[in-house]
């Protein structure tokens, strides 16, 4: 629990900043949804990239893509796999040990479409209770500064 309490000491930090609370959402947001992308060791130059690209704080975008590490990943590749056969064809997907490699076809597009679907869920809701939070803090750091007054 102290690595969430840290990272929402760094998300404040960068509030008090001079970032709006929509800026720091929308770039969690966007780190969440690089997070999801299913190819191993490229979340932090893209992040990088499209901070850079989209004129966003770097750093918060990678604070947002730290929801995919070593631990969750494999959840993560399985969940998307799950989801992604889901909608593609309607059923979960079968798993199968094969040593033919061909058969990695029958699991990357449902990799692909629940990585880009679970990507955007979880964009979509880290964005807004980003937001929430952070309002709230800005308004109970204003209701304490005037009652000092």
């Amino acid at each position: 629990m102290k690595y969430f309490s840290v990272l929402r000491d760094y998300i404040i930090r960068f509030s008090s900043k001079g970032l709006s609370p929509s800026e720091i959402a929308f770039a969690v947001a966007l780190g969440n949804f690089i997070a999801f992308i299913p190819i191993i060791g490229v979340h932090t130059v893209i992040a990088f990239g499209l901070a850079y690209i989209m004129r966003l704080n770097p750093l918060i975008v990678l604070l947002g893509t730290q929801i995919s590490n070593p631990l969750s990943f494999p959840f993560q590749l399985f969940i998307s796999a799950e989801a992604g056969s889901l909608i593609l064809n309607g059923r979960f997907v079968e798993i199968k040990f094969s040593r033919d490699l061909n058969y990695l076809d029958h699991y990357i597009m449902p990799i692909l479409v629940g990585s880009l679907v679970l990507g955007i869920i979880t964009s979509i809701l880290s964005y807004f209770l980003i937001k929430k939070l952070i309002n709230i803090w800005h308004a109970k750091k204003t209701k304490n500064a005037q009652s000092f007054l």
